[in-house]
């Protein structure tokens, strides 16, 4: 037997186990939990127990990526760390892939309206501008003055010392690696594997985004229900 095989979130395991596991975040997410919450068709996707861990509580507390890092089971120091390896999980392609499997598995009627809210998210990481954090002069924005639609492009927060005061320093996304996840997401491919160039997968994005603007309306998805399986 191989020790050093992979764990796996679809490995059953025994109560036994499941009890010897200390976990350091106590709010963290049993597997057991997780299964119940995930339909069964994910097993063909390179998913390990944390990441399946992330995806359960994303895909059940109306997608609150900073709440599914804490229970999943990562321990960070600050909001702004759970949200960045929570955007940073969001842009790996099995995990695109086993939200769209849960919204067509589990909460169908909703697939629009959540699939609006992630591609809302997607575009803004990958086609943000620099004003919307700092002003003119270059000095950033308080984090109550930036607009709230642009605060999930804020993956950590660091305050640095000018003069007497401290000011907010944003980490903000790598737009070459968002725009791979945009592209992703709208596609099902990877800019690396076709012959699409950034700048032509940029406008070609951009034109897709619009389009979907106009035919959703605007569409702003509030407290999303997911549908009970029976």
């Amino acid at each position: 037997m191989n020790k050093k095989a992979k764990s796996s979130p679809f490995t059953q395991n025994s109560p036994a186990v499941e009890t010897e596991k200390n976990y350091i975040n106590k709010n963290e997410l049993t597997i057991v939990e997780a299964r119940k919450l995930l339909p069964e068709n994910l097993k063909h996707l390179n998913i390990n127990p944390r990441e399946y861990k992330f995806l359960a509580v994303y895909c059940s507390n109306n997608f609150n990526a900073e709440d599914a890092v804490e229970k999943a089971g990562y321990v960070e120091r600050n909001k702004a760390r759970y949200r960045a390896i929570a955007y940073t999980l969001l842009q790996r392609k099995e995990i695109v892939e086993a939200i769209r499997i849960y919204i067509d598995t589990i909460i169908q009627p909703y697939k629009d309206r959540l699939e609006m809210e992630l591609l809302n998210v997607y575009y803004r990481r990958a086609m943000y501008t620099i004003d919307k954090f700092y002003d003119s002069n270059g000095n950033p924005l308080p984090v109550k003055e930036i607009d709230k639609d642009f605060i999930c492009c804020i993956d950590d927060i660091k305050y640095v010392k000018n003069g007497q005061n401290l000011i907010p320093a944003y980490q903000l996304p790598n737009r070459d690696l968002a725009l791979q996840a945009l592209y992703r997401f709208i596609t099902g491919q990877d800019i690396n594997a076709t012959s699409v160039l950034p700048e032509e997968a940029q406008k070609k994005m951009k034109i897709i985004y619009n389009n979907v603007l106009k035919i959703s309306n605007s569409v702003k998805p509030q407290n999303i229900k997911k549908k009970v399986q029976k």
